[in-house]
This record gives structure tokens, sequence and C-alpha cells, in this order.
């Protein structure tokens, strides 16, 4: 039997869903937008929560409501992260609003520049300033300094774009003595290779949060496998100068040697495009270092050069003939040839002269100035501390030689014939200097020397470990230095108030000095000076001091201060013009208010003194002063009734 075989059912077809182009074009968008998305978000959380910390070169200082801009204590971040120690910039303020008056001028360099071994107050960038601002009172002139340690032309380079952004109207740089070693150069520990390209593109991506969480992320992954590898050595006793050198010898001529000129020729040239394109001025300075009196580092001959040294005894040999001119051509062979780069060599003075006259920019011949100032023109111990660090006076001759560059090329103004100045000894012989600032720098470069590459390789650097103090000087820079105990500011602070403990008024007076030179721009370290001037009765000495300030700030402070000493000096119209100014700027000082009323009062302007007093009575009424000041009202219009009858 069969069975009836049912009818085969159809089955239905499938549904063709095509996509239309712009359909496929969209979810090919989604798609590649996902992982930038992803980044973007990622960099913005990043940002949120302040990974790595603030590292702009320029921050609000020093609080986030000043007027003042400083430089960001925590910019070396940038360029130095595998290492403990981070250099710091010095704490130079300027207006966050340039004033229609201004002339701004921004210094570019490294520890010379930023004037190591001393502290703030002794910068040829600070001198600089002061003599500029006692020229031209009519103008706000400031003087910012951006060096600081271990830098080299790719971190002057990297400061560019924010620097214009402040409006600069002259730039000057005294920079090369790093370019190897600094940070980022052909023979540093931070180095990231010798390709301008790769260095720059590092640069500009570190300022991406995300790049930063990679490269500290990739960092501590080597650290944790290999450790030891992703780190520079860890030595406390190690100075700055052993810590970031790499390559301890690149011979004159070498292929290195050469790589370090062509990253100073290629930065500063991009540098000074930089400057040009934002039409300020840039002035370039050639280099100076010891010669004379220091030793080669490292002497090796070459196939084409000889040994450093014996290129140095042939100059010691020929000074002592009194055959300087030799004598200058043998130590600066010796200085080129010593194969431990921390002095540039003279083929970087070359290059600083090629680029000015190729983009006509001015030079500062600095090595003209130091080789006067030497006896027989050899420049060594006389200006110089070390191989390259200037002494007090060397930072004098660099703060004229910028000086005299500017005036001869009419910067600020351009006819400068009518412009009378002191003399540049004048400075050197007043400036707000001690015997703690001259120890503060004695025991920096003792401790320096104390380490490689002055002494042999390996060996600990103990000075500190062995040095007793013997004065009060001399243990403020102890705790200090070593102990990381204070700062040199909170010292002179110390020091001055043992000075007034024991009425020995004027060895305060100069540590107060030494601070107001080292921060100009804040009342900080006016008003102990001026109080303790007040004490001592020099009026007329507060005053030129207060001044002075009114040069750097225009700030309550200063005017209430002055309407006040003249008040004390029986100038009352004086002093309630300088009452008013700091009335002008600080609306509720009761005690301003107080005293222009009392002012009124002295002189017979009763009228204006009451309209001041009703306006002080409801903040002070029912105290001992209020009632004081109607009585003292109440005693002159009596005088004054009575000399009218």
């Amino acid at each position: 039997m069969y069975r009836k075989m049912s009818p085969k059912k159809k089955q239905p077809k499938p549904i063709q869903s095509e996509l239309s182009p712009a359909r496929k074009r969209l979810y090919t968008l989604i798609t590649l937008l996902i992982p930038v998305l992803f980044f973007l978000f990622l960099e913005i959380g990043l940002r949120i929560a302040n990974y790595g910390g603030d590292t702009r070169l320029f921050v609000p200082t020093p609080s986030v409501n000043s007027p003042y801009f400083g430089l960001n204590q925590n910019v070396g971040r940038r360029y130095f992260y595998r290492d403990e120690f981070t250099p710091t910039p010095r704490k130079d303020l300027f207006l966050q609003q340039k004033p229609e008056n201004g002339y701004r001028i921004f210094v570019l360099g490294g520890s010379t520049t930023a004037g190591f071994p001393y502290g703030n107050n002794l910068t040829f960038p600070r001198i600089l300033q002061r003599r500029l601002i006692d020229l031209f009172p009519e103008k706000h002139i400031e003087v910012v300094n951006c060096a600081f340690t271990a830098i080299n032309t790719y971190t002057l380079l990297d400061y560019m774009d924010e620097v214009l952004q402040q409006q600069p109207d002259l730039i000057l740089v005294y920079a090369g003595h790093n370019e190897y070693y600094g940070a980022l150069g052909v023979a540093s520990m931070e180095s990231v290779g010798r390709s301008r390209w790769l260095v720059k593109t590092y640069l500009n991506l570190q300022h991406l949060k995300i790049f930063l969480w990679v490269r500290n992320s990739f960092h501590g992954l080597r650290a944790a496998l290999s450790p030891g590898a992703a780190s520079l050595p860890q030595d406390p006793t190690r100075t700055i100068m052993a810590r970031i050198v790499r390559d301890k010898k690149i011979p004159y001529g070498s292929r290195l040697y050469q790589s370090g000129l062509d990253q100073f020729r290629g930065n500063m040239q991009d540098i000074i495009k930089k400057a040009n394109k934002a039409d300020v001025p840039i002035i370039l300075s050639e280099l100076v270092s010891n010669v004379r009196d220091h030793r080669p580092f490292v002497s090796i001959k070459t196939d084409d050069f000889p040994p450093a040294l014996s290129e140095y005894e042939a100059g010691r040999n020929a000074d002592a003939q009194a055959d300087f001119a030799a004598a200058k051509d043998f130590y600066y062979r010796a200085k080129d040839y010593d194969a431990l780069r921390f002095r540039a060599s003279e083929d970087m003075n070359s290059i600083i002269h090629e680029l000015a006259e190729m983009y006509e920019t001015q030079v500062v011949p600095m090595k003209k100035f130091f080789e006067a100032a030497s006896p027989n023109g050899l420049i060594g111990e006389n200006v110089m501390w070390e191989h390259l660090h200037p002494k007090s006076n060397g930072y004098f001759l660099m703060a004229d030689a910028f000086f005299e560059t500017i005036r001869a090329n009419g910067f600020i103004v351009s006819d400068w014939s009518t412009v009378k100045y002191p003399p540049a000894d004048y400075y050197e012989q007043n400036w707000g200097l001690t015997k703690l600032d001259s120890v503060h720098a004695e025991l920096s470069i003792l401790q320096l020397k104390g380490g490689w590459p002055f002494m042999q390789d390996g060996t600990p650097n103990l000075f500190m470990t062995h040095f007793k103090p013997q004065s009060a000087e001399e243990q403020i820079v102890f705790d200090v230095i070593a102990l990381g105990e204070g700062t040199l500011e909170q010292g002179h602070l110390k020091l001055a108030a043992e000075y007034e403990k024991n009425r020995e008024y004027v060895k305060a007076f100069h540590e107060y000095k030494a601070l107001i030179y080292t921060v100009p721009t804040l009342d900080l370290f006016y008003e102990p000076m001026i109080q303790l001037l007040i004490n001592m009765r020099e009026y007329h000495l507060a005053l030129r001091v207060l001044f002075e300030a009114l040069r750097y700030q225009d700030t309550a402070f200063v005017y209430k201060w002055i309407g006040q000493i003249y008040l004390v000096l029986d100038e009352t119209e004086r002093g309630i013009r300088f009452l008013q100014q700091a009335l002008k700027r600080e609306p509720n000082d009761d005690q301003v208010v107080y005293n222009i009323t009392r002012a009124y009062y002295a002189i017979g302007r009763f009228q204006e003194g009451d309209a001041l007093l009703k306006k002080l009575q409801p903040r002070i009424g029912a105290t001992r002063e209020f009632q004081e000041l109607i009585e003292f009202r109440q005693i002159k219009q009596q005088e004054f009734e009575h000399a009218e009858r």
C-alpha cells in the first residue's frame, strides 16, 4: 500500500537586507571612532585627575588668586622622570596682566643663568632688572629668569611657545654648556635618542596625559622586571653632574661630538625662528668658562688631535713665560679637547655668531667682558668658582655685558644718550648680599667638588659628612644643603631675628635687604625690614626702600607705609596723598581710614575728616581708638579756633 504523499511546502526565501552606502559609511565611522573616543575620554579623565601634576611653565604664584605668574616648581618633571632629583627654576614673578607701560624680558639658560651657587638674590637677570628699573622708572620693567640646572636647548625650545604667549618685548639666551649632558642631550642619562625629530616629537607628546601614563607605566614595569635598569643609580651623595652623564668620553671631532653641535645648531635655529615669527627680538650670548685654572676633566689622544692635558700644560708653560697670547690659544684648545663635555667648545660660540649673522640678531661679547676683567686676558679663578660657574663679581660682569648690548642696540628706548645711570660697580658695592649667601656659595661648590668628576668615579661624596659648622651661617647652610631642612630665605630671617634680639640692627637690616632682593615683587619681606627701620628711627632710609619697592609693585601696603612715615615726619599733606592711594587699592583698610581721618583733623580739614569718621564709625565705634579720634578732633578744633581769635 502506498502512502499518499502530502505536497511539499515551499520554504520562504531569505530576506535580502542590503545596507545602503550611507549606512555602511556610518558604521565604518563608528567603528573607527570607538578607539578614538576611548583615548579621548581617557585623556579627559587623566586631566580631571590631574595625572602627573601641573607641568605648565607659568602658574599663578604664590596662590591661585595672585595677580602674579611665577615659574612652576614642577615644570622639571617634563624633562626628568628617571631620577628622584628634579631641578627647579628660580622664583621670579611677573604680572599676569601686562601693564600698558610694561617692558618684559625673558631669560633662558641653565645653571649659570640660574645663578648657581648663589640664591635667587644674585643672578645676572636679577642684577639686570634692578639696573633697568633704576634707569626707567616710568616703565614697569620685568626680567623673568626661566633657567634651572641641567637643561639644554631642548628645554629652551620647548619653553618658547609658552614664553611668547606672555608678550615678551625681548628674549635673552645664555646656553650651551649643558648641550651634551643636559636633559634629552645626546650624551645624557635622560636622552631618548640623537634624532632631533624624535626628541621634538617626544617633547610634543609629553604634553598629553596619555603619553605620560604610557611612559610611566612602561618605566614602572621595566623597573619591576629589572630592578635598577629603569632608573638612574640612587646615591644620595651624588651631585647632579654625576647623575646626568651617560657618555663620559666624547672626543673632539667625533660623531657624538658633532651630534651635540648639530643638536645645538638646530635647536637654537628653531628658537630664533619662533622669536622672529612672533616679531620678538632675541639676543644670544657667547659662552665663557674657566680656561686658565681648570685642568681638563678627561684627556685622551686621538688620531687627529693631541690630548687635552698636553695642551693645558703647554698653556701653563707659556703663561709662566709671560707669552699670554700663546697661553690663551693653548688653554682654549685644552678646554675644547676635554673629552668630558661640561664646558662648551669654541665651536658653539662660532655657531652662535653664525646664527646671529644669518638671522640678523645680536650677540653679547661675553668673552671680551670676562677677559678684560681677568689678569692678562686669561679667564680663571678670579671670576670663576670651578669649571664654569661665576663668582659674584662674574655675575655682575654678565649683567653688565647684557646691559651694554641692550643699550648699544637701542632696546627699551631708541636713544640712550640722555639716560644717566650709575657705573656698573655701584651695584656690586651696594647689592643685597650677606655672609650667609657667600657661605652658601662656598659650601655648595665644595660639595660639588667632593664628587665626580672632580674626584675619582665611584668615590662617595663625603664632604658634608665630614663638615663641622663653625658659625651660625655655616650651620644654617649645612642644615639646608646636607639635611634638607629649611631654605636660604628662612636662614636670612632667622639671622635677622637673632641680630634684632642682640640689638645688632645694621646686620639685621642687611639680612632683610638680601631677602627683598630675592623676592622684590611681594610685600613678604618688606614689612619686617620697614618695621626695623622705624624702630631705628631711620625714616628716610625706610622711605628710600619703599620708593624702590614701588618700582616693582603697586600695592596698598607700600603706599600705606609711605603715607604713615610722612605723617611721622610731619609732612601731613604728602602723607595724606599716599594714604589716599593706599585706600584706592584697599578700600576697607580701617587703619588707613583712621590715619587719614586723624591727618585731616591735624591740619584743620574737619569736614573731610568727619566724612571719613562717619564711614569708619560702624566698624570701630565704641572702641578706644574711636574715642581717641573724637578727643583728638575736639583738641584740634579748639586749637584752630583759638588761633583764629
